[in-house]
């Protein structure tokens, strides 16, 4: 199976439990998105001390459980999609290189993450670090539980310029599944001695009032063009990573934006690695210019950045 058919949603198995996780996610998005839904499972030959390949490995036997692998996902799939159309491909080699090749044929990559929540943040992977900094498209890593279904969907926005992206992802997100979208700004004041306490608080107090008309005025023009999704601001005197993970928890999807340099190597910024490794719902990736039908170039007029 597979074609070089462009897909709505492409989703990652390998038999893992988070894998079965992430397929489920994929399912419930593609079913809503509608169009093709793409199964990818990547054979990847052993490798021992992370340089070479033991002469000894049984590559039937890899090659068997490979099928295995990506025949029960097809048969979880056609059971859960109602009639969704599939496609499934099954590949060998790298399996950052192939995600990556993958993403460049499909609107949106989902990839399961190993463990959850902060003690488990270390077993994120090398892969979905690499496929999330450097893919074609925006991908969003699942762990733990799905989301919250009745949950808000929490943006970070920071005035980037990927902010646009981010807020498109979101709120097309947001109102597809009819959800209530939570935007979050998060930003740490300076640290004072008590003689200059009073005019801290006071400089501190307009530094808040200018970062939240900055964020509506950012917003203005995607709520002008999704009416129906409700909206809530928030302004949070918290380092990003933590304020964004303690929203993941009450979160149906987080959406963040990549801002370290995709074309240099697998380098996401530090707000980007820090909420992928260790929030407890699904997360979204968004680089800028990597939403098809949603970049930055269709955002609607009177949006800003700041």
């Amino acid at each position: 199976m597979g074609g070089g058919k462009r897909a709505s949603v492409t989703v990652a198995v390998d038999g893992r439990p988070e894998s079965w996780t992430a397929l489920r996610w994929a399912i419930a998005e593609g079913w809503d998105r509608g169009g093709l839904l793409r199964l990818v499972h990547v054979a990847e030959a052993p490798v021992v001390d992370g340089w070479y390949q033991p002469h000894d490995y049984d590559a039937a036997a890899i090659a068997e459980a490979a099928d295995r692998i990506l025949a029960e996902a097809v048969v979880e799939a056609r059971a859960r999609s109602k009639g969704l159309p599939l496609d499934a491909v099954l590949a060998d080699g790298d399996r950052a290189d192939q995600l990556l090749a993958e993403s460049e044929r499909t609107d949106l990559l989902v990839l399961g993450a190993r463990g959850g929540g902060r003690l488990a943040g270390a077993a994120l992977g090398s892969v979905s670090s690499v496929v999330a900094a450097r893919a074609r498209c925006p991908v969003v890593i699942v762990r733990g539980i799905a989301g919250y279904p009745e949950g808000h969907v929490v943006v970070g926005v920071d005035g980037s310029p990927v902010t646009d992206a981010v807020l498109a992802f979101a709120f097309d997100h947001a109102s597809r599944h009819q959800l209530p979208l939570r935007a979050v700004l998060c930003w740490r004041p300076y640290a004072v001695s008590s003689l200059r306490r009073a005019r801290s608080e006071r400089q501190a107090r307009q530094h808040r009032l200018r970062a939240a008309e900055a964020m509506a005025e950012a917003m203005a023009a995607w709520q002008d063009k999704y009416p129906e999704v409700p909206v809530e601001r928030y302004v949070l005197e918290r380092h990003p990573v933590d304020g964004l993970i303690e929203e993941s928890l009450r979160a149906n999807l987080l959406v963040v934006g990549a801002h370290g340099r995709r074309g240099s190597g697998p380098v996401l910024g530090s707000v980007s690695q820090g909420v992928l490794h260790h929030a407890t719902s699904p997360v979204a990736v968004v680089h800028a210019a990597t939403c098809p039908g949603l970049a930055t170039a269709t955002a609607p007029e009177g949006s800003t950045t700041f």
